[in-house]
């Protein structure tokens, strides 16, 4: 029998690059603000024609990702991803983390049955930059919302991850940057790492069940941590 995760639909040419150009935004490498290349410099980056590139544009546009000015091209939006959904932001702190965990999950089940050898060195990667964040004294959380990125990646389901970028940008700015601090004060940080190791071990094992489990595991360690 068929399950839905057998379901591979083709993408578009215009999909395929609009995924490709969301990659940078979402990893930070182009911020707010930034102008994306022209369309001439894209169409011949991913070979494709400067149309599919102004439909994948329209289609980060129409997300939210990006914004067109008059006779300038295309920016990344001031908020990136905002018109792609919306969520009630008078929602308590373990709402939003309670949604992410739901999405995240998903993501990683995907992932124990899709990644690549190339998912699991950058999962592996991020999970070494972010300790080697903490132990340059910071706390890591742009490379702790990389490595959940890729994690989203590494299901292969540009839509999915998507919204799990939306639901864990939210559930982020929820967190106050004093509880973050309390972090490194009660040496958690550590246990953050551990938790990012079992879900690596997880997806590399190729188990979904245990990569479900793992993603549940950190997110309600992630609760208890924060007080919520």
């Amino acid at each position: 029998m068929t399950v839905l995760s057998d379901i591979r639909l083709p993408a578009s040419r215009a999909e395929t690059v609009a995924d490709a150009l969301l990659q940078p935004i979402l990893a930070g490498a182009w911020r707010p603000h930034d102008r994306l290349p022209s369309e001439h410099a894209l169409a011949e980056t991913h070979g494709v024609s400067r149309a599919v590139v102004r439909e994948a544009i329209a289609r980060l546009k129409s997300d939210g990702y990006v914004e067109t000015r008059q006779g300038k091209g295309a920016f990344v939006a001031a908020a990136p991803g905002g018109n792609a959904f919306r969520l009630d932001m008078a929602a308590d702190d373990d709402h939003l983390l309670e949604l992410r965990m739901l999405i995240e999950a998903d993501c990683a089940a995907l992932a124990a049955e899709r990644h690549t050898e190339r998912d699991l060195h950058n999962l592996r990667a991020a999970q070494a930059a972010m300790r080697d964040a903490v132990a340059a004294g910071g706390l890591g959380l742009a490379e702790d919302i990389r490595f959940h990125d890729v994690l989203a990646e590494a299901a292969h389901n540009p839509a999915l991850r998507r919204f799990a970028a939306f639901v864990g940008r939210h559930a982020r700015e929820a967190m106050q940057l004093a509880r973050l601090s309390q972090l490194r004060e009660q040496n958690r940080l550590a246990e953050i790492e551990a938790e990012h190791g079992a879900i690596i071990a997880a997806v590399a094992s190729r188990d979904p069940a245990a990569a479900r489990t793992a993603v549940q595991n950190h997110i309600a360690s992630g609760l208890r941590r924060h007080g919520l």
